[in-house]
């Protein structure tokens, strides 16, 4: 299939397409999910969710009145939902079914016959698990899949999947959004109890072993013994909270750094930060950092999975080996001393989201996708 581009879509036809998306956590897909389906729906398509009830994504969908439909997902092999999930797209004439997780995609087997166009979004570098079940999921069951860099579509060609079969669509954020808030800046400091002139660094992300705050604590300790104390908020649930504390508080950080469980407001977040740190082990894209970014905010990433497409290292913000705790001092270390050096790398890497990873960008080359599909006389002709 053609790579795509930055057309808008042709909406001359009304596409209806039904998403599917069970996670009850808020994270980077879920972000994804909501930004496009809130810009389909203005672009006067019928966008539905089918999401988990009490989750996160629900309840955003449901306050910005978007139309969404229950969906609970226990696990990959739960019939009660395939059931369901077919019943839905059989009564409700959608055109299309978008998977957006692992645990969705385990449900396309289940519209088999239906004559539904389906696709599925990976967000993950991973390798894909070798065998039958794999190939027939990303073979069989969908017509396309949509990799968010190059580093996952790298990971797909790796396992198997035809290059003809892979379309890459990076990740947008809602740039307008992130603009810097001097009043959101005031709250959040006092909030925490942080001076106005004291620097600030903040990551985003759930509290699991892949995103790797350890390594922060870690060199925010190396940077304590260095004489630096720039203080730390972390944000983000999990189930390693409980460590984290216990190491921040062993270091002798539990002053420097706070863990303000989940944000709901991150706009907010960055507009108090100074600088921000994602390190994460595995990274399909990234789109903390395309919030950072998109907030003019100096930004030390690893350089890992999809990561080095948003950060060119020293223009855009620095690269750090991932699980390299003095690297990552080194990198903080050198934008805590060298203000014209952080003023150049948040600007340069603001100006780089706005022109390429914008939301609508997003959402405007997968509504091309979508019209390709349908259009496309079969599947076996044309994507494989």
């Amino acid at each position: 299939m053609p790579s795509s581009g930055n057309t808008r879509p042709d909406n001359s036809r009304r596409l209806s397409i039904l998403h599917v998306d069970p996670e009850r956590a808020w994270g980077g897909g879920e972000v994804q999910v909501f930004g496009l389906t809130t810009h389909l729906h203005q672009a006067g398509h019928r966008s539905v969710v089918a999401a988990a009830p009490q989750g996160v994504l629900s309840s955003r969908l449901q306050n910005a009145g978007l139309p969404q439909i229950a969906l609970r997902i226990r696990n990959d092999i739960d019939a009660w939902a395939g059931l369901r999930l077919r019943r839905l797209v059989r009564t409700g004439a959608f055109d299309l079914v978008h998977f957006h997780t692992a645990r969705a995609h385990a449900l396309s087997p289940w519209l088999h016959g239906l004559g539904v166009k389906r696709l599925v979004t990976r967000r993950m570098d991973y390798a894909l698990r070798p065998g039958a079940m794999t190939r027939w999921l990303y073979l069989q069951c969908v017509d396309v899949v949509v990799a968010i860099s190059t580093g996952v579509q790298a990971a797909l060609l790796a396992g198997g999947i035809p290059e003809e079969r892979i379309r890459l669509i990076p990740s947008g954020v809602d740039t307008p959004r992130f603009a810097p808030q001097t009043a959101a800046r005031q709250a959040i400091r006092a909030r925490y109890g942080i001076d106005p002139e004291t620097p600030l660094i903040v990551a985003i992300g759930a509290l699991v072993a892949r995103k790797d705050q350890a390594l922060l604590l870690s060199a925010a300790h190396i940077l304590k013994t260095r004489g630096y104390a720039p203080r730390y908020l972390i944000c983000g649930e999990g189930p390693l909270r409980a460590d984290l504390e216990a190491k921040a508080t062993a270091l002798g950080l539990n002053q420097a750094a706070q863990f303000t469980g989940f944000c709901p407001d991150i706009p907010a977040l960055l507009s108090a930060a100074d600088f921000f740190v994602h390190v994460p082990r595995h990274e399909g894209l990234g789109v903390a950092v395309l919030e950072a970014l998109a907030a003019g905010l100096p930004t030390v990433a690893s350089r890992v999975g999809g990561i080095p497409e948003l950060i060119a290292n020293e223009h855009t913000g620095l690269l750090v080996p991932p699980q390299d705790a003095p690297a990552l001092a080194d990198a903080l270390v050198r934008l805590l001393t060298q203000p014209e050096l952080a003023r150049r790398l948040g600007a340069t890497g603001q100006t780089v989201v706005r022109t390429r990873f914008d939301l609508a960008t997003m959402a405007n080359s997968n509504a091309i996708l979508y019209r390709e599909l349908l259009e496309a006389p079969s599947s076996s002709e044309v994507l494989r």
